[in-house]
C-alpha cells in the first residue's frame, strides 16, 4: 500500500472569516451543481446524501480533507450501515468526487511538523470535487437539455393522445400510453419510438389529411407508363413468359408459406407474452411491431440498450424481440434480470439458448394453465 502526503494550499497560513466563509460558499455552489447534475452522472441520491454528510464534517481552516470517522457519518445519515456508507464513498471515488487517503492504521487525522510546518493529512479529500467544477456545470447543462426534449416529446404525444380520443382509433389504448408517460425510467429514445409509432398509426386512420406533419421524407412513387409496359410484354417469347410465370407462381406459394408460419408465431407470441401485450399500444401483428414493442419494453425491464443491440446482433431482430417480449413474462420469476438476459445473450447459457423452443414452453405453459381454470 502506498500513502500520499497532502498539503494544505493555504501554507499553513491562517485565512481570515471572510475568506472561509467565501471559499464554503463556493464549495457549497459546486455541491449544488453536482448535485442537480447526479442523475447525468449516475450517481444516486443516496451518495449524493453521503457526500453532504462529508462536506458539513469540513472543519474551518482545514483544507478539504474530512476527517469525520464513519461512525459519525452514521450518526449524520441518521443511521446508515457502515457498509452502506463504504460502497457511497467508493462509489463517489470511482466518479471523481473524492479521493481517498488511507493511513497506516484505518483512521482519519493529521500531523504537523513543528519546525517546517508540512501537513501529513488521512482522511477523504473533497478538492476534486473543487478541481471538477467545469465537469459537473456540463452535465448538469446536458441534463437540462434532456429534460427539456423529454417536455417537448410529452407534449407531442399527448396531443396525439388527445387526437385520437376525439376521433376514436380501435388500434390504440391511450390509458395504457397515459401510463406509460408516468414511468420514471423514460429516457428521450423511449419517448421518440412512442411519438413514431402513434404518428404511424395516425398517418394510417386519416392518410389524405395528416393532422401532423411527418418527420419522414416523402418518396415519390416511380409510374411506369401502362404503353410501355404492354409492349414490353409483347416483345416476350411465350414460352419464356410462361416459365417466368410458373417460377413466380413457385415463388408466391413458398411466400405464402413463409407469412403463414410467420403469422403462426405472431400468435404465439400473443399467447404466450400476455403481459407484454397489455403494454402494446397496437395490436402486435407483425415482426416489425414485435421489434418496437420488444425495443419499448426493454428498459423498463432493465435492459439497457448496449445489451439489447447485443441481443439484436447475435439473436437477428426477430428471435431478440421474441425474448425480450418473454423476459417480460418471466419477470416475477427472475431476480436479477440483466445478469440473466446477459447470460442467455452472450453468457454460458447463450449455447444452448433458442428463442423459438423458449417461445412453445411459453405457449405450452399458457395451455396448461387455461385447461386447469
Amino acid at each position: 500500500m502506498t500513502f500520499q502526503r497532502a498539503i494544505p494550499r493555504a501554507g499553513g497560513l491562517a485565512m481570515s472569516p471572510a475568506a472561509l466563509a467565501a471559499r464554503a460558499d463556493e464549495t457549497w455552489v459546486i455541491f449544488r451543481v453536482l448535485r442537480d447534475a447526479a442523475p447525468r452522472l449516475g450517481i444516486k441520491p443516496k451518495v449524493v446524501q453521503t457526500l453532504s454528510a462529508l462536506l458539513s464534517c469540513l472543519k474551518p481552516d482545514r483544507g478539504m480533507i474530512c476527517f469525520a470517522s464513519n461512525a459519525e457519518l452514521q450518526r449524520r445519515l441518521a443511521g446508515v450501515s457502515d457498509k452502506t456508507i463504504r460502497r457511497h464513498l467508493a462509489e463517489l471515488a470511482d466518479a471523481g468526487v473524492i479521493q481517498r487517503r488511507s493511513s497506516p492504521n484505518g483512521k482519519r487525522y493529521s500531523t504537523r511538523d513543528p519546525q517546517s510546518g508540512a501537513v501529513e493529512a488521512y482522511g477523504i479529500d473533497l478538492s476534486p470535487m473543487i478541481e471538477n467544477r467545469e465537469r459537473w456545470s456540463n452535465a448538469l447543462v446536458e441534463a437540462e437539455l434532456d429534460k427539456a426534449h423529454m417536455r417537448h416529446l410529452r407534449t407531442k404525444i399527448l396531443a396525439r393522445l388527445a387526437w385520437i380520443d376525439d376521433r376514436g382509433h380501435d388500434g390504440i389504448d391511450t390509458n395504457v400510453a397515459r401510463k406509460m408517460l408516468r414511468r420514471t425510467s423514460l429516457t428521450p429514445a423511449l419517448l421518440e419510438d412512442i411519438l413514431a409509432e402513434l404518428d404511424n398509426r395516425i398517418s394510417e386512420e386519416d392518410e389524405r389529411h395528416p393532422p401532423y406533419p411527418s418527420d419522414v421524407p416523402e418518396t415519390k412513387e416511380s409510374q411506369t407508363d401502362p404503353m410501355t409496359a404492354t409492349a414490353g410484354q409483347n416483345d416476350r417469347h411465350p414460352l419464356k413468359s410462361n416459365t417466368e410465370n410458373h417460377e413466380s407462381d413457385l415463388r408466391e406459394e413458398a411466400e405464402e408459406r413463409d407469412e403463414d408460419c410467420e403469422q403462426g408465431m405472431l400468435v404465439k407470441l400473443q399467447i404466450a407474452c400476455p403481459s407484454a401485450m397489455e403494454f402494446a399500444l397496437e395490436p402486435v401483428t407483425t415482426w416489425d411491431a414485435a421489434d418496437k414493442h420488444a425495443r419499448m419494453l426493454a428498459p423498463m425491464i432493465g435492459i439497457d440498450h448496449a445489451l439489447l443491440t447485443k441481443a439484436r446482433e447475435r439473436l437477428g431482430l426477430r428471435e431478440a424481440a421474441i425474448t425480450v417480449l418473454a423476459m417480460v413474462q418471466l419477470q416475477p420469476r427472475i431476480r436479477n434480470m440483466q445478469a440473466y438476459f446477459r447470460s442467455l445473450v452472450v453468457g454460458k447459457r447463450s449455447v444452448r439458448f433458442d428463442p423459438i423452443t423458449l417461445l412453445d414452453r411459453l405457449v405450452a405453459g399458457s395451455s396448461a394453465l387455461s385447461r386447469c381454470i
